[in-house]
């Protein structure tokens, strides 16, 4: 019998010669193979048990906070935001100054004309 290499595919062509099998063969090799990890031992197994999961009906006990414990927490994190200087604090006063007028203006202007347009409509 003849060598799988060696014999012809149905196409005609030796095997050596036949593009899709080499490129069947450079596929196969180039898999990645499955490192044992190092909890395994060299016949595949571990050697423990994987914990099980906490199911989902067990409630954990949380600790409750404190009043004192929730100001010392919440003065900790105020002590970690950078504050605005006087000058950024007077430019975004503007331009929310500013925003808010707009938006006034515009929703004035569409009332304005919502009620023009109805009283032409039913006046």
């Amino acid at each position: 019998m003849a060598d799988k290499d060696n014999a012809e595919s149905e196409s005609g062509v030796p095997a050596a010669q036949d593009p899709a099998r080499e490129v069947a063969r450079a596929a196969a090799s180039s898999r990645p193979v499955r490192k044992p990890s190092s909890t395994e031992t060299t016949d595949g197994k571990k050697d423990h048990a994987t914990p099980k999961q906490r199911t989902g009906g067990t409630a954990r006990t949380r600790k409750r906070t404190t009043p004192a414990a929730f100001v010392r927490e919440s003065a900790g994190e105020l002590r970690k935001v950078v504050w605005p200087t006087a000058t950024q604090l007077r430019q975004y006063f503007v331009v929310v100054l500013v925003f808010v007028l707009l938006v006034i203006l515009y929703v004035s202007s569409l009332d304005l004309l919502f009620g023009w347009g109805l009283l032409q409509i039913f006046g």
